[in-house]
Formats: C-alpha cells, structure tokens, sequence
C-alpha cells in the first residue's frame, strides 16, 4: 500500500488519549480521549474504558464537551470525573466552569455532585467510598461594578488560568451521593494534592502556610483531620514538595521533593515521612536521576504521569524516571533507597496507574511514529509483561510514511558526552543534500525525548532534514548536567548545541550546510536569538514564545522573578550587567538571519513585550523580520492552543523555512489568506 506524507491538518485527526486509571480489581481502565472540534474550533474529550485482558476499547461517555480526571471508587462501581458539560454559552472554545459528577461504571447518566463555582480539581474518594475531596476554591464572590484589578500579590498571574481572581486553593469534601460541600482547611494558602490515609481519618495534601509562599517555591506535606480541619505539618522543607502517597500501614507518607540545591534544576527524589513525627528521608539520595515526566513535544502539556505507588507489603514504591530521553517505570527499596528499573525502550511514558494488589497496570506511551497508546504492565513474577491495549490513531498513522529520528552522541563543550537526533526528509534519496532545520528545546530543564512531535514530522514530510539536542541544562542525564547552565544561558549551552549541528553535518553528508535553518520556542525561543545575534550562519530562524530581554521579562512574567534565587546571580538590580549582557536583544544589531517571531498574547510566562522588543529593534535596523501574533492564546499555544491558531501556526513555520532555504520545490502547504503581517 503506498504511503502519503503527513499533513498539517492531520493534527485535526488526533486522537490524544491520557490519564489511564485502573480499576481497584485490575481488570479494566477507564482514560481520557481528546478530539480537535474545528466547528467550534475547540476541544471534546470524553472517557473511554479498556479491558486489561486485551478486549476492545469503547466509549464510556459522549456529548459535545470535556470530560477529564476519572476515579475510580474503591469497590470499583462508580468513576467519578470532571465536565463541563453544564455549562452552556460563552465564547465557541473558551473555558467552561467545571463540576465533579459521579458515574456508575457499568454506564447510565452521570450524576453532578457539585455546582457553583469551586473550579475543582484532584479528586479522590475516601476508603469508605462515602466522600470525594478536591482541591478548588472558595464560592467566588458575587461580581462588582467596578472591571478594575487591584493587586498586592506578586502571583498574581499564572500562564494558561490567566489573572488570580482572589480565592486561594483549599480542600473541600461532598458526599458522593451529592449534598452539601464542606471546606476543610482556610487561610492565604494555596493547599493542593489531597490523599486520604487508609482509615479516612486523615488526608494529606501540599501547602506553604506562611507570609512567604509567594515568594518561594518551598512546600511542606501537611495532614489535615476530616473530622476538624485541624492541620499540623509533618515537614520543614527547603525545598519543593508534590504528589503524598500513605504507605498501607498508614505509619509513613511518600513524596517527591527535593532540597532546592540547583532550585528548578534540582533531581526530584522519592522522600517518605513518618506520620507521627520524626524528619524525613530522602530514599533516592544515591540516585542520579530525577522522578519526572520531562519529555517536550506538541502532543500535549503538563500530562497527569500518577503518583508514587506503594506495594501491599510497604517495602517498595513505584515511580517514574527521566531516563536520557525516555522515560520509565523503576521500584525503589524502601529499606536500601535502591532503584531498579522495571521497563526500557526508547520511549516517552506520560501516565500510569495501577491496581489495588499492584499487579496489574497501564502505561501511557509515546514514540516518534505514535502519538500516544495504553499499554498493559505485569509485575507478577519474574521481568514485567507488556501488552498493547489500544492503537487509537491506527486509522490516521497506517497510510502515513514517518521519518523516523536517528540517534548520535557527540562530543559537546568540555568534552562531555551530549545526545542528538537526525531526522531524514520524507522519500529521502541518496546522494542528495537537503535544507535542514536546528531545533532547541524549551525549558532548559525540560528534554527532547523518543516521543512523537507533529511539528517535526510536518518539517520532513515537506523535505527538510532536521537535527535536535539535548544540550546541557536537560533533564535525565544527571544533576551536574541538568544544573551546568547555573549563570550561563548562552554559553556552554550554546557550545554544546552548534557542537551538535556541526557533529550532525559530519556524519550526515546529505545536510546542506549552506540551507540551514534554527527554531525554537521558550528557552528554546532565548536561545534561537542568542543563536542568531551569535553568527550568521542560518539562512532563517522561527522564535516562538521567546525571551529577548532578560531585565524585562524578569518583572513581566508570572515566573521568572524566581530566577535570581538560583538560575541567574540575582536580581536585576544585584547584576544589571549579567542580565543585560546575556540577553539576545543586546546583539540585535548583529542580527541578520531572516527572523519570524510567534508569540502568544496572552503568554503569561515569557510575555508578548518580548517578542514586540525584538521585532521593533529588527525592524528599525531594516532587518527582514515578520511578528506573528496569535489572540487568547497562552505559552502553551502549539499543545493546546485552538486547533486553528495551532494549523495556522504550522503553515507559517513551514513556509518560512520554504521561502529562505531554497527548497527545490515549492512547499505544499501556504499560509491561510487573509492573515495580516503588519
């Protein structure tokens, strides 16, 4: 059968699947579907249960809205989820208030359990099955005259919610039955992360309940009584806590943290604390690897990967680890703090959950050639068994022809080992040369990993090669690796990423050298500028979502005022010269390379004033530079931003690249009519 080239309007044919969650027996799952809805150009999501046994995949539930984080009961009769699918009007694809509404699982009419406006979220029953907690925020209060915002917090935005509306996360309990909702804990606090003990008596949750929580990322595990509310602390962090697991006894809460050594750049390690007082300890302090989900692709943002998992017998906890450019499975001795790992392959794993007995499983996977897939994991015996339980694109992907990344290591600044990928145009010939493309992830602390990238495969389907690194600062290499870009953005990083290019030339003769092009968005998008006021050597560079000015980034997004405590060497007013100095926009005049600048207007984290400096400095130098700008969009624009914004996205990258590498033949795929570049 012959094969066709992927499209940029096959993102509207995904199906993004996420979220699995076994049932407390192990015999089946029930996870989330995502659709593109370009009528309404927005999203539909609805749940879907699986059979572990290999069964066929059906659909749980329907309509014209968004279904997300099911839970199951603890005898397994009823999932309870989120929707939105009360509410009605608005904006075609703007945000819907969601409620907690509870399902039998053997189907029939959902039940709404909540109303108002609590905006909940991290739902979990008690062991009972009598009461589900949430985190969500108070009833808001009816709305004011006046449109003005007073703010005297300095989080008083977040990328992706937009402007803090004044409540604080708390923790709320309603019977599953529906009935009266009861706060739990009060106070100028955020409290997320509820897990009930094992007797019901008490839940566990994350919070920094002190005049300083803004101005730090430090949390510490509390226990709060649902009986009183009353709250008392377990930890005395100086660092970040997330995700509180109770041991089956009872006696000890797992976590993961770590103690702020390199803040952001930090392994985060598996700690457990006893619940009746005592200091914690952190189990993977002898492992050089941080338990996270650290894979960048533009299939989906910020994915729910599971808590730590405790076996029946106490003595060891299931987690995830960032592997180099994978991500695993791994069970850590209780006892010893050692890790082994459970499964390989070169893969990206973004979710995963487990039966009561934690014999049966479901893993979330990703590789370059499948967007995301559930598969069965047995821990029974010897070596865990494997099963594929659903091929959710297979009607999409089996008549597409894929590039597939080739893997190399080289040899980056200092001479450490660095590792890179090489993608093939689609329908490569030998004896060719072909325009290529740099690619530099965001981050820096996130990866490229062994994950399907949509974007990446449109670039090669159009006849470009492309060559992406995971250069120092990356995660899943080790801690002195991940930290290596401690006050030097734009240097040894830097080295390492054209060390990569050149490498790729090298061994890869059918690159052009001389049709070269670099993008990236994020610190991806810093990067991209630094690259471009750094050497002339790229015929055309895309900055999405950039950073152009460290001084006034530092003050305009919702983050990167944390930046002095670690990152950088301190704030702007301790090293003007540092922060300037290592910002692109101070060797704008040395700029060049024809540069498209996208960016998101409503980007909270590196705002829009980032992009409009740069494209008014380029364009009073009479440089060659188009500014893109995509209306109610946040920094997350190419994962989850509207389906027409993220199409329209892509065609201005491809024909960017098509216009200024010289491509032999005309790119397929031109930029909507009707958009302006003024």
């Amino acid at each position: 059968m012959s094969q066709r080239t992927v499209t940029i309007d096959d993102l509207l044919s995904v199906k993004w699947i996420g979220d699995p969650q076994v049932s407390p027996d192990g015999a089946r799952a029930v996870y989330v579907q995502k659709v593109a809805d370009p009528e309404t150009d927005s999203y539909r999501s609805h749940l879907w249960i699986v059979p572990l046994d290999g069964g066929a995949a059906r659909q749980f539930t329907a309509g014209n809205h968004q279904d997300s984080l099911p839970c199951w009961s603890p005898d397994g009769r009823s999932i309870a989820f989120l929707s939105d699918r009360a509410a009605a009007g608005g904006e075609p694809g703007a945000k819907k208030p969601k409620q907690i509404y509870v399902i039998s699982a053997d189907g029939g009419e959902a039940r709404a359990v909540t109303s108002g406006t609590f905006n909940p979220s991290d739902l979990a029953w008690s062991p009972d099955g009598r009461t589900i907690v949430f985190a969500g925020k108070p009833e808001a209060p009816k709305n004011e005259k006046s449109d003005v915002k007073v703010i005297t917090r300095v989080r008083y935005k977040f990328d992706g919610e937009g402007f803090w509306d004044g409540r604080y996360k708390h923790l709320f309990t309603v019977p599953a039955d529906g009935g009266a909702v009861r706060q739990l804990t009060t106070g100028d606090f955020d409290h997320v992360d509820p897990a009930w003990s094992p007797d019901g008596r008490w839940l566990a949750c994350v919070a920094n309940r002190s005049e300083e929580a803004d101005f730090t990322n430090v949390v510490d595990i509390w226990v709060v009584s649902t009986a009183t509310g009353d709250a008392r602390r377990l930890t005395e962090s100086i660092g970040p806590c997330s995700m509180p697991a109770w041991s089956p006894d009872g006696s000890r809460i797992a976590y993961l943290g770590h103690n702020n050594e390199a803040m952001g750049a930090t392994n985060l390690g598996l700690w457990v604390v006893p619940v009746q007082g005592g200091a914690p300890t952190r189990l993977t302090a002898g492992f050089d690897r941080s338990l996270t989900h650290h894979v960048i692709n533009d299939m989906r943002a910020h994915p729910k990967v599971g808590t730590p998992v405790w076996f029946p017998d106490g003595r060891r906890i299931l987690v995830l680890v960032a592997e180099g450019a994978t991500n695993q499975l791994a069970a850590v001795d209780v006892p010893s703090g050692s890790v082994a790992t459970l499964t390989s392959g070169r893969r990206e794993i973004f979710g995963c959950s487990f039966d009561r007995a934690v014999r049966s499983g479901v893993i979330a996977v990703s590789d370059p050639v499948t967007p995301g897939d559930l598969w069965t994991v047995r821990l029974e015996g010897g070596s865990p068994r494997e099963q594929r339980l659903t091929s959710a694109n297979a009607e999409l992907l089996d008549g597409i022809a894929f590039s597939v990344p080739e893997r190399f290591t080289y040899e980056g600044a200092d001479g450490w080992p660095v590792e890179g990928w090489v993608m093939r145009p689609v329908g490569f010939r030998a004896g060719e040369r072909y325009p290529a493309v740099l690619q530099i992830h965001g981050g820096p602390h996130g990866a490229y990993g062994e994950a399907f990238f949509h974007e990446f495969q449109v670039l090669a389907a159009e006849g470009f090669a492309l060559v992406f690194t995971n250069p120092r600062g990356s995660q899943g290499y080790g801690q002195r690796f991940t930290a290596a870009t401690y006050h030097d953005w734009g240097g040894k990083d830097y080295e390492d990423i054209m060390r990569g290019l050149d490498a790729a030339i090298a061994r890869y003769p059918f690159i052009d050298p001389s049709r070269l092009g670099v993008a990236g968005g994020s610190y991806g998008g810093f990067m991209t500028n630094w690259v471009v006021g750094h050497t002339d050597r790229f015929k055309a560079a895309v900055t999405m979502r950039s950073i152009s000015n460290h001084l006034s980034q530092w003050g305009t997004s919702d983050l990167a005022f944390m930046k002095g405590f670690w990152e950088f060497p301190g704030d702007p007013w301790e090293a003007p010269t540092w922060y300037w100095e290592r910002s692109p926009l101070a060797y704008v005049t040395k700029i060049t390379t024809p540069l498209l600048i996208l960016h998101s207007e409503m980007d909270l984290r590196c705002p829009i004033p980032e992009g409009e400096q740069l494209f008014a400095a380029l364009k009073k130098l009479r440089r060659e530079v188009v500014f893109v700008r995509f209306p109610n969009e946040s920094h997350d624009l190419s994962r989850i931003g509207k389906p027409a914004h993220r199409l329209e996205r892509l065609r201005w990258i491809v024909k960017w690249f098509a216009d200024h590498l010289h491509q032999p033949a005309p790119a397929r795929q031109a930029v909507a009519a009707g958009g302006s570049t003024e």
